[in-house]
């Protein structure tokens, strides 16, 4: 059974959704045992989950008694949901077939994500039964940049602002496809993002969050004929990382396709593979 938390509840279950964070096989994205979120950084985003008039937190019973904690996001203007946490400590299967069935009846017609590590197997294996289709599998990369020694400034990059905004978008809309953060939003958001282009060899872009988080995130670095240009990925690469490390980052996470050629080069500058992301795509 699952119902919404009550506020006096979540002291009381806090930790114990905390720990089934720290365990692959019965937690979800985004992931709290990879060295850098804190027992801190989990509690202060499920509290903000609680008292966000777009976020839900709900319980999940089995017998009586709390087996997990489910988070997650419902964004009416873009019919879309996705889960901040879904940590459950046994039935994982079940607790998943009355998620979606309790997101079906409220929110008909939205579009629903749902990510776990490879190590929640049990909860891919339902999301595989009941045909949902896999829509993502990623190898998840964090560097800790105070281990990174910044790289002479690549050629041929040129950074992206409101004023050369164009050059960027030419080269997103052939990359963008179904991606949440298409031109139109981050134009929007602009302010938010680090943006770097290229056309040497092949047309290419990186997008990558940029405020005063310690932690920062590359959204795409990818080129427009879909190819692995080496080249161009560490120069684009070079001139995310050098603008992270004058800018004082601590962090930074990549998701790249599992299995790509990336992957190599990423070990070489500091990146640590933390496992991989599989993302399905329901349509209620």
């Amino acid at each position: 059974m699952l119902r919404l938390i009550k506020e006096a509840e979540f002291d009381l279950y806090i930790d114990f959704a905390y720990e089934l964070a720290l365990d692959p096989a019965r937690s979800g994205y985004p992931v709290y045992f990879d060295g850098m979120k804190t027992r801190e950084d989990f509690v202060s985003r499920t509290r903000k989950a609680l008292e966000r008039p777009g976020e839900d937190v709900l319980l999940f019973f089995e017998g009586g008694e709390v087996e997990g904690l489910i988070a997650f996001e419902h964004l009416e203007a873009d019919r879309y949901l996705h889960a901040n946490v879904f940590n459950i400590r046994r039935d994982t299967a079940a607790a998943l077939a009355e998620f979606v069935d309790y997101c079906r009846e409220r929110w008909p017609g939205f579009t629903l994500d749902l990510g776990f590590p490879a190590e929640n197997v049990e909860a891919l294996d339902w999301l595989d039964e009941q045909g949902i289709p896999c829509n993502e599998r990623s190898w998840n990369f964090l560097l800790n940049l105070d281990r990174y020694e910044p790289l002479p400034e690549p050629d041929r990059v040129k950074r992206v602002g409101a004023e050369n905004f164009e050059e960027f978008a030419a080269v997103h809309r052939q990359i963008q496809g179904d991606m949440f953060w298409n031109c139109e939003r981050v134009r929007s958001t602009l302010d938010d993002w680090a943006i770097f282009v290229t056309g040497e060899g092949a047309a290419g872009e990186v997008l990558m969050t940029l405020d005063n988080s310690p932690h920062q995130e590359i959204f795409a670095l990818e080129f427009v004929d879909e190819q692995y240009h080496s080249e161009g990925f560490r120069a684009l690469l070079t001139a995310a990382l050098n603008l992270l490390k004058a800018h004082g980052t601590k962090w930074l996470t990549f998701f790249v396709d599992e299995g790509c050629p990336q992957g190599e080069l990423l070990k070489a500058l500091g990146f640590r593979l933390v496992g991989t992301f599989i993302c399905h795509r329901a349509a209620l």
